[in-house]
């Protein structure tokens, strides 16, 4: 009792502000992540509409699942964090969130690949301001102690989000493909999958809102001599090599593997198990939304309770964890015979699923000064929506047209993704962990 009470007054006695409202930002921007985390997925759980609609192939579909909005996710992620370092994070942020909201709306307008791929490279450019920003709100607003926790709350949005896109998105989807045509009044009449994005991307437009009105500037804290050039973060880069390599490239490659299965879950249960999207999505939505719920708030639980036992590294450790548990269920799940039982390995999967992420990101604060984390954040984020949500859809695809030539080899294609993907990343966290204590050891802003 008394430690949770003295947790307030410490942070107050620090210079942080009430953590009361801190919680509440931090939960107004998990809601930001929430409805961004639906945008980037939905069309995963619409991949056969569409394909039916556009007369798209796998591989075609796994560039608007992936590259088409990672590309300009990745390369404008680290201006804008070089941005969120100098600038107002709350205005960024702001219009980051409008802009992905709009163009998800966009996307139900599309007619042709072309178009498709260019509003989701809208909506990589709006999210492109979402972890940055956040990752430095959040450093401003919770002492060190309280980080691990707090970025367990803010990556619950990717649970919420997958939660809500199968079992919300199923019930509806499953509503509105009860008939031809969606009537939407002023926004015109279309095909249910198309409907279906424009309800997702304005509905997006609440969080913006809600943020913009009620969310303060946090002063910015941790600052270590003013470090703003691109000398000095070359500098420091060089001090933290390894520790920063291993973490970047190896906690993206195992986050590939997840970005694969949470775009073709619906699909392979569709061609393998003659599950809908309907049916998957709402057998699949309340497991997997309490499982990543549990990941999220779990993991951030966890790497506390280890460094109050001594372990030093234990973020970075505890994330090594969640790969591997990640890594080795991911692979099994779609081998599995029956719906059931790959369903029980999707969800068991979903346990470890946001462990890396929320890890990764509170990683990123304990070895970098409040200056640079917002660079070395987007150069992390860069990678993973290169590589991750990039490539891990797209390759998806591509081994299932290419390598095995055969749609009905999903499960193949899924897990030998997986299994390459997350075995190299994994062996990368594990060798970093050494370089990782190395970094914590220099660290002076918050001694």
């Amino acid at each position: 009792m008394s430690n949770s009470a003295a947790a307030p007054a410490d942070a107050s006695a620090a210079g942080y502000p009430n953590q009361g409202y801190a919680w509440y930002v931090v939960s107004i921007m998990c809601l930001g992540y929430v409805f961004a985390f639906i945008d980037r997925i939905v069309v995963g759980l619409l991949t056969a509409a569409i394909q039916k609609d556009l007369l798209l192939t796998d591989t075609q579909m796994g560039v608007l699942q992936g590259i088409a909005f990672a590309l300009f996710y990745t390369l404008f992620g680290i201006p804008i964090g070089w941005l969120a370092d100098r600038w107002h994070r709350k205005t960024i942020l702001t219009i980051g969130m409008t802009v992905w909201s709009v163009m998800t709306a966009l996307c139900g307008y599309a007619g042709s690949f072309f178009t498709m791929f260019l509003a989701r490279v809208g909506v990589g450019i709006g999210e492109a301001t979402l972890n940055p920003c956040s990752a430095s709100i959040i450093g401003d607003y919770f002492p060190p102690k309280s980080r691990p926790k707090a970025f367990g709350l803010y990556v619950m949005g990717t649970a919420f989000g997958t939660g809500l896109t199968y079992l919300g998105g199923g019930l509806v989807f499953g509503f509105l493909a009860s008939t031809p045509i969606v009537d939407l009044g002023p926004l015109g009449e279309m095909k249910p999958w198309r409907a279906m994005f424009v309800f997702v991307g304005l509905a997006g437009l609440i969080p913006a809102l809600i943020f913009v009105l009620t969310v303060k500037e946090p002063a910015r804290k941790d600052l270590a001599a003013k470090q703003k050039t691109m000398a000095e973060i070359k500098a420091f880069f060089a001090q933290n090599r390894r520790a920063i390599l291993c973490h970047h490239f190896g906690i993206s490659m195992v986050i590939m593997s997840i970005y694969a299965w949470v775009n073709w879950m619906a699909v392979y249960f569709e061609r393998i198990h003659q599950w809908g999207p309907a049916k998957f999505a709402i057998t699949y939505g309340v497991p997997g939304l309490l499982t990543g719920i549990i990941s999220a708030m779990g993991s951030g639980w966890l790497a506390t309770k280890m460094k109050e036992r001594g372990y030093v590294d234990a973020t970075l450790r505890v994330c090594l964890w969640g790969c591997i548990g990640v890594v080795t269920l991911g692979a099994l799940a779609p081998q599995m015979a029956t719906p059931e039982a790959a369903l029980t390995f999707f969800v068991l999967t979903g346990m470890f699923s946001n462990t890396p992420t929320v890890l990764a990101l509170a990683a990123v604060n304990e070895i970098c000064p409040n200056e640079m984390r917002g660079f070395y954040t987007s150069t992390y984020i860069f990678l993973v929506g290169l590589i991750s949500s990039g490539i891990g859809p797209l390759l998806t695809g591509w081994v299932t047209d290419n390598v095995f030539a055969d749609k009905m080899r999903i499960a193949d294609s899924l897990t030998l993704v997986t299994v390459i993907t997350g075995v190299i990343g994994c062996a990368l966290v594990a060798y970093g962990l050494k370089g990782y204590r190395e970094s914590l050891a220099r660290v002076t802003w918050t001694k």
